[in-house]
């Protein structure tokens, strides 16, 4: 009897439970914002680390194999997540074979949702920026150029052919792209997180990779970082 007795003691009632659950309930609703907040921070980040990465990658391989490689960014719509506006989504590696064929030499990398290829703020996807200069034309330099390859964007994944914009690095490290001083006219790429960033023209957080195109060195810009 004195057992049943403190189990009852022990026991919560219904009343409690209710209670309980209301107030993490109501910490879970102040809680959300920020941590969807952070959640989609951490995206953003990882994203420009990847891409990141893979720059050092081709260019490491371009040394390493004495051959060109090449960044192909693809420029299409998303059907299956009913994005139909073409915005870059995906980029991959490419390097030439003993063919003389340029194959892949990474694996296709699309940008993962809330994040978004900033265009308004990202020179290295503007195919006519050095189109215009004959003097970048002259010493070879064309980049970034257009192009159209098949990539797995279409239903289920099959391959289309898809509209890119790309540039290389080179066997001594360096890249394609043409030289410039000015710095308000360098070579970067912005990533924003959520496509309502794109159509601000002074985002509040943004991961921007400057590109050298004399060493290829990449640089990594952030609001936090310019801010200290």
């Amino acid at each position: 009897m004195n057992i049943h007795k403190d189990t009852m003691r022990k026991a919560f009632s219904l009343i409690e439970m209710m209670v309980v659950l209301g107030v993490v309930g109501l910490l879970l609703a102040f809680a959300a914002p920020n941590l969807f907040s952070l959640l989609t921070s951490s995206t953003l980040s990882g994203e420009g680390t990847v891409l990141r990465n893979q720059f050092t990658y081709a260019q490491q391989i371009a040394v390493s194999k004495s051959s060109d490689v090449e960044v192909r960014f693809f420029k299409y719509a998303d059907e299956s997540a009913a994005q139909l506006d073409e915005r870059f989504r995906a980029y991959q590696l490419f390097q030439f074979d003993r063919e003389g064929n340029m194959v892949p030499v990474s694996s296709f990398f699309r940008v993962k949702t809330p994040v978004a290829v900033h265009e308004d703020k990202t020179t290295l996807l503007n195919s006519g920026a050095s189109s215009g200069n004959q003097n970048d034309r002259k010493y070879g330099f064309i980049a970034p150029y257009e192009g159209v390859a098949d990539a797995p964007v279409g239903a289920g994944g099959a391959a289309v052919p898809t509209k890119y914009v790309a540039f290389r690095f080179r066997p001594d490290g360096s890249t394609d792209l043409p030289f410039r001083t000015s710095q308000n006219d360098t070579w970067y790429l912005t990533l924003v997180q959520g496509e309502g960033a794109l159509e601000d023209s002074n985002p509040a957080n943004y991961v921007c990779l400057q590109v050298n195109s004399y060493n290829g060195q990449v640089t990594e810009f952030r609001p936090q970082a310019a801010s200290n």
